[in-house]
């Protein structure tokens, strides 16, 4: 497994190759114990997303779900928004890629939104043309 950290001033990226197919990675990321102690997700554009620790309890949607059984390529790719209460809240992507026989690298990114994004009933990026911002979602 290699490991790469690269942080900016508005987001976070970190990439691993593992020693599993995308499909089982795939797996992985979208059941509990890999983002949080408990993770319930709705796979598609605009669905619900819970994410639950011992400490905090993160709500957002997801943005977009591309499993790698789906793509071509074998590439994967899970883009939500998630936060803490009245936090503002933050874009993940993790993307999967094929890598050598069994292996994937899993990359992730972790971003601050624009404010434009957080102004209720602006269409986001990859979401089907829902206005659930996470400013809505902080509402609700």
């Amino acid at each position: 497994m290699t490991d790469r950290i690269k942080q900016g001033a508005d987001s976070v990226e970190r990439g691993l190759v593992l020693h599993a197919p995308p499909e089982d990675v795939w797996e992985e990321i979208i059941t509990s114990g890999f983002l949080a102690e408990e993770v319930q997700l709705e796979l598609r554009p605009g669905g619900e997303a819970t994410f639950l620790s011992r400490d905090e309890v993160k709500n957002g949607w997801v943005e977009e779900a591309i499993p790698p059984a789906e793509d071509p390529d074998g590439t994967g790719r899970l883009t939500f928004w998630w936060g803490v209460g009245e936090d503002p809240a933050t874009r993940v992507e993790l993307t999967l890629e094929p890598e050598g026989e069994g292996h994937t690298r899993l990359r992730v990114v972790e971003s601050r939104p624009l404010e434009l994004l957080d102004v209720v009933g602006i269409p986001l990026p990859g979401s089907g043309g829902s206005a659930r911002g996470p400013a809505m979602l902080a509402a609700a």
